[in-house]
């Protein structure tokens, strides 16, 4: 399989679902809950979606596909039982697309026997593009900004780092941590925290040194896939709160630019591992 024909295929297909959201921005965004009362989708996410994914079943027939809203496979689960799996967010920050904030995405990612090895994220409102490719390093373009390599910052004091959360949907379940205990350790020994409400872009501002840090529980492998093998060729680190390797599948994610990794699974509660 040649990683770049599979890069090249996810850019232009997150490019071509982006300009259909920036079409159906311009008009009334009307929306419903997907069951959780601050979950929201619109009829953009499931028009993306069935751009990417009709676009990555013409050209890898053979590849399984997990696709958020489930358009065209079901909801949930992969398509079939392939070692290439292509994991799919089509709008990535719907809340932020419905509310008129430009901070969404489309996101792509593939992955290999259940290791990410390619990502893209498109922000088509902010002109921005992320990608990266299993040991080829990430790079960034954005609309008059040229293209650029990217690497994590070299912070390496947690009183100077700008870090980034996000919240559950469902975050006053009972039982559900709901990460307020988590800020308040956070918050009094960093610079400053910022809540973007995109977990894939939080992630690329890791990639690009601009976050030192980001964390968050109760995602999904199509919100972080992406920027995860993004943060990781930028050369960050990617884990779960303890440290380890159960990020995509599992219920929490941690990326940092490596230096301050230990100490922000400590404070999250946790070995560091």
């Amino acid at each position: 399989m040649k990683l770049q024909r599979c890069l090249d295929e996810a850019l232009r297909l997150a490019h071509l679902a982006g300009a259909e959201l920036l079409r159906r921005r311009g008009a009334e965004v009307s929306f419903e809950s997907k069951g959780v009362r601050r979950e929201l989708v619109t009829a953009a996410d499931r028009a993306a979606e069935r751009i990417v994914v009709e676009g990555l079943q013409a050209a890898f027939p053979d590849h399984a596909i997990l696709a958020e809203e489930g358009v065209l496979t079901t909801v949930g689960e992969p398509s079939s039982g392939s070692e290439w799996l292509w994991i799919v967010d089509p709008l990535d920050g719907t809340t932020n697309f419905v509310h008129g904030l430009p901070f969404y995405c489309c996101a792509i990612a593939l992955a290999h026997r259940g290791v990410p090895v390619v990502g893209v994220v498109h922000a088509p409102a902010l002109g921005e593009t992320y990608s990266a490719l299993s040991g080829a390093g990430a790079r960034m373009s954005g609309r008059g900004k040229g293209e650029r390599a990217l690497s994590v910052s070299s912070t390496a004091a947690f009183e100077d780092a700008l870090l980034a959360t996000g919240f559950s949907y469902n975050r006053n379940e009972l039982g559900r941590d709901d990460n307020t205990a988590s800020i308040g350790r956070v918050l009094p020994r960093c610079r400053d925290l910022r809540r973007l409400g995109s977990a894939e872009l939080d992630l690329c501002l890791v990639a690009s040194g601009t976050y030192d840090g980001y964390w968050e529980r109760y995602l999904q492998p199509y919100d972080v896939a992406a920027g995860a093998v993004i943060v990781r060729e930028a050369g960050g680190r990617v884990s779960d709160y303890a440290g380890g390797d159960e990020w995509l599948f599992g219920d929490s994610i941690v990326a940092t630019n490596g230096a301050l990794h230990a100490d922000l699974c400590e404070l999250l509660g946790r070995p560091a591992g």
